[in-house]
């Protein structure tokens, strides 16, 4: 959480009740993401809650950042959808006995990436710019290429039309 001490804002570890309300809509995001895997089970996919924990942190860290370095600019839905993919993509918090660690974690950050992309579009009155072979190249990206945070804020940027 941002607090202000004088002018300069200082960095906060997220509430343990902030954690619980963002632990419990990525939960309930998984449902739908278990259902794009074809996972039966959501809570078949186990999550290692001390990453989580870690991911959340250093997405708000990055909003003290853009308070700081971007002044009147919110760092914004996408940015911050962005962010949970890219650590997604390098901490892997996710693992089910059926899929490899890695290619779990690519395609449960694909399909974050994907669903913030037409949430924001949507309400945002625009149209998100995703076909078929779109998804196909960003799982490869997100699997294959060696991708910054801003890159991927960039990629999700560029799917609005």
């Amino acid at each position: 959480m941002l607090k202000n001490f004088g002018t300069i804002p200082q960095y906060e570890p997220v509430d343990e009740e902030t954690m619980a309300i963002l632990l419990y809509k990525l939960q309930s995001y998984m449902k739908n993401i278990a259902g794009a895997l074809g996972i039966d089970n959501p809570s078949d996919i186990f999550c290692r809650e001390e990453v989580l924990y870690e991911i959340f942190n250093r997405i708000e860290m990055r909003r003290l950042y853009f308070h700081i370095y971007h002044k009147g600019i919110d760092m914004g839905e996408l940015n911050e959808g962005s962010l949970l993919c890219f650590w997604i993509l390098k901490l892997m918090p996710f693992e089910h006995e059926h899929f490899p660690n890695i290619t779990l974690n690519v395609k449960i950050a694909a399909c974050i990436f994907l669903n913030m992309v037409r949430y924001v579009a949507a309400k945002k009155n625009r149209k998100a710019n995703i076909k078929g072979g779109t998804v196909d190249y960003l799982t490869y990206a997100f699997m294959f290429r060696d991708l910054s945070k801003e890159a991927i804020m960039a990629l999700a940027e560029s799917f609005l039309v």
